[in-house]
C-alpha cells in the first residue's frame, strides 16, 4: 500500500461550490474557469499539461458539478443548465487537472468537504454563494465558512478574488499542502474495526458520456432487524457543550458498564478526555476514540462518520441557555442524522432525560 501511495501524483486541492438557487453565481463561476484557462493558454499555448491550472485538483459538490461540468439543471435533470463551462475547458478539467465529486448538500457533500478542511487536506476553496438567497444561511455552509477561517484556508468568494489569486499567488500555492490523487478519504479516527463499514481507499472512477472523474458517495445501508441489539457492532457518539460536560461525565460513570458494550465510543476532544479520565474501564478497554474539540471541527468529524454509516447512536447534551460560536456545527450533526441517504438509521438522543431513559430500557434491561 505504501508503494502504491508513493506512485500517486500529488496536487493542491481546490474545492468549488456555487449556490444552487443562484443562476448568476453559477454563471460567474463558469466564466471564471474560461478566463483562467485563457490566461494559461496565452502563456503555454497548446501544452495543457504545463498550464498552471493543471497543478491543482478540483473538488466539486455534485450539484455544482452537474450544473457547470455536465450542463444539467439539478432541479430538473432533463433540462440543460444554460451556462455550463465551455467544452474545451471542461475537457481540460477532466483529462488534465482532474476532478473529484462529493455528494450534493442534501446528501452531506458540504459536510464531507468541511471534513476535508478539518483533516488538513484542502487549503483553498472557491465558495460562490449568493448573499441574497437562503442557501447562504444553511448550517453546513456557515460551519464551512467558520472552519475555513479557523484552519487558515484561503476562501475566495468571487471572480476578482480568484483572478487576483491566480495572477499573484497560484504559482506558490501549487505546492501548498499537495495531496495524493485520487484523494484518500480520512475520518477523525483512522481505525477500521471489522464491525464498521470500511471506507473506500480512494474515490471510485466514474464515466459519464466519456468524461472521467472520481466520485465520493456514501451508500445507504440495509441493517438487519437484530442489528440494534448487537451493541458490539455499533458506535455511539457523546457530544456535550461546556456547561453540560459534568453531566455527561456523570452519565458515563453511572452507565459505564452499558457503554462498554458498544464497539466504539466517539467523543469530541474535551468531552472524550474527561469521560476517559473518569471511567477506568472505558480507558483500559480503549473504547473512546477522541475527535478534535467541537470548535475546531470535532462535530464535523462525527457528522462525517454518521454519513458514512460508521456511527449509529448520538447522545447530545446541549446547553439551551447560552450561545455557542460553533452552533452551526452541532446543527450539521443533526442534519447528518436526518439525511435521507442513511434512511434515518441513526438514533438521536437530544437531551439528558431522553438519553438516560433510553440506556435504562434499551441497553441495561437487555444486558
Amino acid at each position: 500500500m505504501e508503494q502504491e501511495t508513493q506512485e500517486r501524483p500529488k496536487k493542491t486541492i481546490v474545492a468549488v461550490l456555487a449556490s444552487h438557487d443562484s443562476v448568476q453565481k453559477n454563471r460567474e463561476l463558469a466564466a471564471l474557469f474560461k478566463t483562467l484557462y485563457g490566461e494559461d493558454r496565452k502563456v503555454h499555448k497548446k501544452k495543457e499539461e504545463s498550464y498552471l491550472l493543471s497543478k491543482f485538483h478540483f473538488v466539486f459538490t455534485e450539484g455544482t458539478f452537474r450544473r457547470l461540468v455536465l450542463g444539467q439543471d439539478t432541479e430538473n435533470p432533463r433540462r440543460k443548465f444554460p451556462y455550463p463551462i465551455e467544452k474545451k475547458v471542461k475537457d481540460f478539467l477532466l483529462k488534465t487537472a482532474g476532478v473529484t465529486v462529493f455528494p450534493d448538500r442534501k446528501e452531506g457533500g458540504v459536510t464531507i468537504l468541511a471534513n476535508l478542511i478539518v483533516q488538513r487536506q484542502c487549503s483553498i476553496i472557491w465558495p460562490f454563494l449568493s448573499p441574497i438567497t437562503v442557501h447562504w444561511l444553511n448550517p453546513e455552509n456557515l460551519a464551512l465558512m467558520r472552519l475555513c477561517d479557523l484552519w487558515n484556508v484561503k476562501r475566495l468568494m468571487n471572480a476578482e478574488s480568484v483572478s487576483s489569486w491566480f495572477r499573484y499567488e497560484a504559482k506558490r500555492d501549487r505546492e501548498r499542502n499537495p495531496q495524493p490523487i485520487p484523494l484518500k478519504m480520512t475520518l477523525g479516527t483512522l481505525e477500521t474495526e471489522k464491525s464498521l463499514p470500511e471506507l473506500p481507499p480512494w474515490p471510485e472512477a466514474r464515466r459519464e458520456r466519456g468524461r472521467k472523474y472520481h466520485q465520493v458517495k456514501p451508500k445507504p445501508e440495509d441493517r438487519s432487524e437484530d442489528f440494534w441489539s448487537q451493541f458490539e457492532k455499533q458506535t455511539i457518539a457523546l457530544v456535550a457543550h461546556d456547561a453540560m460536560k459534568d453531566r455527561m461525565v456523570d452519565f458515563a460513570i453511572q452507565y459505564e458498564n452499558e457503554l462498554t458494550r458498544f464497539g466504539r465510543i466517539l467523543a469530541t476532544g474535551t468531552t472524550g478526555q474527561e469521560v476517559e479520565n473518569a471511567c477506568r474501564k472505558l480507558r483500559e478497554d480503549k473504547k473512546i476514540k477522541r475527535c478534535l474539540s467541537g470548535p475546531k471541527g470535532g462535530d464535523i468529524e462525527i457528522a462525517t462518520e454518521i454519513l458514512f454509516g460508521r456511527c449509529h447512536t448520538v447522545v447530545f447534551f446541549i446547553d439551551p441557555l447560552r450561545p455557542h460560536p460553533h452552533i452551526d456545527d452541532i446543527r450539521v450533526v443533526f442534519s447528518a442524522c436526518m439525511a435521507e441517504i442513511k434512511r434515518n438509521h441513526v438514533r438521536m438522543l437530544t437531551n439528558e432525560v431522553q438519553a438516560r431513559e433510553w440506556i435504562e430500557e434499551a441497553v441495561r434491561r437487555r444486558a
